[in-house]
């Protein structure tokens, strides 16, 4: 079993300066167990122990069974607190982020996949937006030589009508932009720089290296 203390004064490696004034000197604990379990503990800190789940929400920790590269965010996520991945607990070289990196590496490949998933059941369901025009569209000619020529604008208002409220109906049904909502505020908590936090973009994840602190798979 390993244990580790962490705060201004606790037992990891990389050291937390005393100018984060929101960590506490004994800020939080992890332990893993024999049989590799990783619980993160909160140790009555000033200001919180909080972790970023799956969905990049920021949830607060009492104690909580997390894995190896669960992001710890202790107080806040400004210059104030410190996050890190667990991981980096482990490193004998607190400069040496390439486990890190390599994990962000595969959460962006993850992402790449969903993100291609999304954009092809958008293009599955685009298909359906034409439904109304198209029965819009039979309806008038049906109207034309079957209704008389009295009731033809009555005919004409309840198909616009109809075509309207199957327009709405359809675009609710197809609309993905909740997911994609969902996907981007997800990821662009995931995906940032294991030491510095900066979220990547496309170039960096191409070089695996942060451009502004030079951490590299």
């Amino acid at each position: 079993m390993q244990q580790f203390i962490i705060g201004r004064e606790g037992t990891q490696r990389f050291p937390i300066a005393d100018a984060k004034t929101r960590v506490s000197r004994k800020h939080a604990s992890l332990t893993i167990t024999d049989d590799g379990r990783w619980i993160l503990e909160d140790l009555d800190s000033a200001n919180g122990t909080y972790i970023i789940n799956e969905q990049g929400e920021m949830q607060e920790v009492k104690r909580m069974v997390i894995h190896e590269f669960t992001r710890i965010v202790l107080g806040d996520q400004t210059k104030m607190g410190c996050t890190f991945l667990a991981h980096h607990l482990l490193e004998e070289n607190p400069n040496d982020y390439r486990e890190e990196f390599r994990y962000v590496l595969e959460l962006h490949d993850k992402a790449i996949e969903e993100k291609t998933r999304i954009d092809q059941m958008q293009q599955r369901t685009a298909n359906f937006r034409y439904i109304p025009p198209i029965i819009s569209a039979l309806c008038g000619l049906v109207l034309t030589f079957l209704l008389p020529p009295d009731v033809k604008p009555y005919g004409i208002y309840v198909t616009l009508i109809f075509t309207t409220l199957l327009t709405v109906v359809i675009n609710k049904k197809t609309s993905n932009s909740k997911e994609m909502q969902r996907f981007n505020a997800c990821y662009s908590k995931l995906l940032l720089c294991p030491h510095c936090g900066k979220p990547l973009t496309e170039i960096e994840f191409k070089n695996q290296m942060c451009n502004a602190c030079q951490a590299r798979a």
